[in-house]
């Protein structure tokens, strides 16, 4: 219903902070944080439009045209969008870990499950 308006903010700050500290960024690879970000957000407006949850008109949400239903989708953006956030964070955590491993083990590791 409104998911994916967490993963659109936290996208938002995510491009901020990229083009206000651009050292910061480049070091703790915000590129790929704002990527994967974008890219789910994107990705969940499409799935809802296909669904008939957002509509090209305002309220744009579904859900926001009876008053009443409003803490429903605050709720939602509560719990199912800010858990696609924390995964968002974890995916992004995991890509900067394996690029901080060794070349050698790096390239281990990409054989074994190539192996697969």
């Amino acid at each position: 219903m409104a998911c994916f308006i967490a993963p659109l903010i936290a996208g938002g700050v995510v491009a901020a902070l990229r083009a206000l500290t651009r050292e910061l960024g480049e070091r703790l690879k915000l590129d790929v944080l704002s990527a994967v970000l974008w890219g789910g957000t994107v990705l969940l407006i499409v799935e809802h439009a296909w669904h008939g949850e957002v509509v090209p008109h305002p309220p744009f949400l579904t859900a926001m045209t009876n008053p009443a239903e409003a803490a429903v989708a605050i709720r939602e953006i509560a719990t199912s969008g800010l858990t696609m956030v924390f995964a968002s964070l974890g995916l992004w955590g995991g890509i900067l870990s394996f690029t901080k491993l060794p070349e050698r083990r790096r390239a281990r590791l990409l054989g074994v499950l190539g192996a697969r």
